[in-house]
């Protein structure tokens, strides 16, 4: 990339609904504090067995929405929460008109509901004799799709799904229909859900029961726009989103984690004209075994050991929480200066089983 800084799309309002509670001021304390958000739940399979998980404290089920709300599923209800919690109060409004705010959101989807439907139309005398009320919640854009009907954003609407890299992606998708002219404003993040169907699927992930780390579930959302444009709506940018890059590779081709991301890395630096030394904040993925092991050995090398740069990690106290997790990666920070700007360029990695990512963030222009 070759823009200005100035030319480059701003953050300019986030919230987050996590385990560490509702709202930007539950994440920031939650990250200051290092609060272990993981908790002991029964499960609902094999009841009196426990299951470690992080959940969103004192979340409920009811929406006091409207009609043909009562039907939808954990995740679009946690979507819908979430995107009130950023909307309330947002100063200076969004478009100038509905068709020029637009959402761009990552998520796996709601496990439960879809196994649920595929299933009652297999037990069924017919199998179309199912809950058609039920049926929207098995899309997985359901949840960007219903917040955007409840809040009236009538621009570009899109849903990823991409696994790990979910969180990241969405802020490339949001900058490039904003440099495209295709809306003024983005609302841009992840969320998941937790249910039992996705502990499933996540040890089946990752090759064995129990093998997988505790589901984590909520979201966090981010208002990306122009720095031009949040000026004329009087929203001061908490960060510049200086650029996002993605590699492959190939681990039976002997293609190893760590040299990808440092690749991955060093290309995003030329690109956004940083220097590592510029960096002052880390906030990696951190998975557990050989992965985070790579990642580490990435990260040192470009920094010059594991304590010549602020580093943080906020997946370890809230639990594994698959498209959501670079989300909070980059909520932590913003978080990370308490709810001011940033001051210094902040680096957000993550590693995966055949992929890694990054995404630069840096000082407001200006």
């Amino acid at each position: 990339m070759t823009t200005t800084t100035a030319a480059r799309p701003v953050i300019t309002a986030w919230s987050a609904l996590s385990p560490w509670g509702e709202g930007a001021d539950a994440f920031r304390a939650g990250l200051a504090a290092g609060t272990e958000a993981i908790a002991t739940v029964d499960s609902e399979f094999v009841p009196g067995t426990p299951v470690r998980a992080g959940i969103v404290p004192g979340f409920s089920m009811e929406y006091p929405g409207t009609r043909g709300l009562r039907s939808l599923d954990r995740l679009t209800r946690l979507t819908l929460r979430l995107s009130e919690l950023l909307l309330t109060g947002q100063e200076g409004g969004l478009g100038s008109a509905p068709e020029d705010t637009g959402m761009v959101f990552a998520t796996s989807g709601s496990h439960r509901t879809g196994l649920e439907f595929t299933g009652r139309s297999y037990r069924e005398r017919l199998p179309f004799h199912v809950d058609v009320a039920r049926f929207p919640s098995t899309a997985v854009n359901c949840a960007a799709s219903r917040s955007a009907i409840v809040h009236g954003l009538k621009g570009p609407n899109t849903t990823l799904t991409a696994g790990p890299a979910g969180g990241l992606l969405v802020l490339g998708q949001a900058a490039r229909l904003l440099r495209q002219g295709r809306a003024q404003v983005l609302l841009a993040g992840a969320a998941e859900e937790y249910t039992e169907e996705r502990v499933l699927l996540e040890d089946a992930l990752h090759r064995g029961e129990g093998a997988a780390p505790p589901v984590a579930e909520g979201g966090a959302l981010f208002v990306v726009e122009s720095a031009d444009g949040a000026a004329a709506r009087g929203r001061g940018p908490l960060a510049t989103l200086l650029g996002t890059r993605f590699r492959a590779y190939h681990p039976r081709s002997g293609g190893e984690a760590g040299k990808a991301l440092h690749r991955c890395v060093t290309d995003l630096l030329d690109d956004a004209r940083t220097g590592a030394d510029e960096i002052t904040l880390v906030v990696r993925s951190d998975p557990d075994g050989p992965l985070g092991e790579q990642e580490d050995s990435a990260l040192d090398g470009l920094f010059g050991g594991p304590h010549a740069v602020r580093q943080l990690a906020p997946g370890h106290r809230l639990g594994h929480a698959g498209s959501a997790a670079p989300a909070f990666q980059v909520a932590a920070a913003l978080a990370a200066n308490g709810p001011h700007p940033l001051r210094a360029p902040a680096l957000i990695t993550f590693v995966a089983d055949g992929r890694v990512g990054a995404a630069l963030l840096g000082a407001p222009p200006g």
